[in-house]
């Protein structure tokens, strides 16, 4: 039987701590009270949560388990227990001859073996398997109904943890472009600045304004403009660093945050997104039909608030559109 306190322990472990998780924390947690709850010297856990399989690997007294990529989901001592759904317990992973080097933990002489399937809603069927040293106690039908427990767990709080996932995106994603959305522009803006003004850096911002969508849009049809929206959002996404963050500002007007970036540098990142967007062929549009125009402001000369740097950059913008249209606009001077 289990003593209290290592159920105790498990408890602590699991409880009260799963929303705050990541996927790769919330494993390692499963894995830990798996050692611990089957006085066990290894532990496997197979995911998949694409087309390939995680395999996760904790030994006793390591601190992380282990990550390795499999291309198959199942070896011979798991596939009858994911398509039965029933516990496998074996003696000796030898003596069996069901257990292969798929089904086996690295680093572990291993002995007696258990097997239980984890089962994950939109993935394939995977399973949490125990391992002991050779010459240690053979696992018995506590221990199984214990980590089956523990599976079931596990799968329900990774179902959980997805679904956490999806609102939170959702809450911070624009709807129609897949950027992120004014309100985390705001958020994500100020911290920004806040960062820039720590560490002495630059800021750059550029507002940006489609030009001609009304008339694309009385051809075609609003819902076409909403594709042309998202289509362009995209353009955005491969034309920025990785760390320069794109969000929708509203109607057709878009944001780009641009960290460690000074004027001249923000005035060049804007140039190339209109330059992409000049080139780019939309559908049902003649070439360079469908242009951008672009206000760019910096910081800290042009503000050390988000409602400063937005306002100068929608200054610049409106220079922009009052000069002719597609092209970038700094205060009063146009991109060289």
């Amino acid at each position: 039987m289990l003593s209290r306190e290592k159920t105790l322990d498990a408890l602590l472990e699991l409880s009260g701590r799963t929303a705050a998780h990541s996927r790769p924390e919330l494993l390692a947690s499963a894995l830990r009270c798996a050692l611990a709850l089957t006085d066990s010297a290894g532990c496997v856990m197979v995911v998949s949560p694409s087309r390939s399989s995680e395999r996760h690997i904790l030994l006793r007294g390591a601190d992380v388990p282990t990550i390795a990529d499999s291309a198959r989901a199942q070896g011979e001592a798991a596939r009858p227990l994911i398509h039965d759904g029933k516990p496998v317990l074996l003696a000796d992973v030898d003596e069996s001859g069901r257990v292969g080097e798929d089904d086996r933990c690295p680093g572990v002489d291993a002995g007696p073996a258990l097997f239980v399937p984890l089962r994950v809603r939109e993935q394939a069927p995977g399973y949490l398997a125990a391992f002991r040293a050779r010459g240690a106690a053979a696992f018995d039908a506590e221990d199984a109904r214990v980590l089956s427990l523990l599976a079931a767990w596990t799968a329900m709080a990774l179902e959980n943890l997805r679904l956490a996932q999806n609102v939170e995106k959702l809450a911070v994603t624009d709807d129609l472009t897949q950027v992120y959305n004014y309100r985390f522009l705001k958020g994500a803006l100020r911290r920004e600045i806040k960062r820039a003004g720590r560490y002495h850096q630059d800021l750059g911002l550029l507002m940006i304004d489609v030009d001609n969508l009304k008339s694309y849009n009385d051809r075609h049809g609003h819902l076409r403009g909403s594709f042309l929206l998202r289509e362009m959002a995209g353009l955005f996404a491969t034309h920025v660093r990785s760390w320069d963050l794109v969000a929708k500002y509203g109607g057709d007007e878009f944001t780009v945050i641009l960290p460690q970036t000074d004027v001249a540098g923000a005035l060049a990142a804007g140039e190339r997104l209109r330059r992409a967007v000049e080139e780019h062929r939309f559908p049902l549009a003649q070439a360079g039909e469908i242009t951008v125009s672009i206000g760019v402001a910096a910081f800290p000369g042009d503000g050390q608030t988000t409602s400063a740097l937005i306002e100068n950059a929608d200054r610049a913008l409106y220079l922009a559109k009052q000069q002719g249209r597609n092209q970038v606009w700094y205060k009063e001077r146009e991109a060289a």
